[in-house]
């Protein structure tokens, strides 16, 4: 299993991430020292797990019966990157509880292998309306999806 600690995740590799997206830097991405903003790397990091959420999972932000909250999140960073850049975005489950999941993401910028951050982020899903505790956790659906791209241990099966 790949480590959660920074020397661990300093060595992150595009194929450590089942799911990818595109992202194409932009000239505002940048701040005043000629590199990305920090805050665009939470852009990124949301950005892919609700592409993942939507196009895997079945979730319709607008009609499904729950939302995923986010209740924490971090980024190392390792290396820099700048307009204009194409960077790959992978993702991975790290942890998928009853009702909350553990996403990482690993910002790659396209053909280079060597890792410039690794975020994450913790969805605790909830009723969409009131936003209650889901008493029977996360729908079945979001389930098998996020499933799809947890991290096993070698030679466990697939939940």
């Amino acid at each position: 299993m790949l480590g959660l600690d920074v020397s661990s995740k300093r060595k992150r590799k595009p194929d450590d991430y089942p799911y990818h997206l595109d992202y194409r830097t932009r000239w505002s991405d940048n701040d005043v020292y000629h590199h990305m903003n920090n805050s665009i790397y939470s852009f990124l990091i949301d950005s892919i797990v609700n592409a993942y959420l939507i196009e895997r999972c079945g979730m319709d932000p607008a009609t499904s019966k729950q939302v995923g909250l986010v209740v924490s999140t971090y980024c190392d960073y390792f290396g820099s990157v700048s307009y204009p850049s194409v960077l790959d975005l992978g993702l991975r489950v790290v942890k998928l509880g009853k009702s909350s999941v553990m996403y990482e993401v690993g910002v790659f910028e396209q053909g280079d292998k060597q890792v410039k951050a690794v975020g994450g982020s913790v969805h605790v899903f909830v009723e969409s309306k009131g936003r209650r505790p889901a008493r029977d956790g996360m729908e079945l659906s979001m389930r098998e999806g996020l499933a799809q791209i947890l991290e096993q241990e070698k030679g466990a099966p697939k939940l």
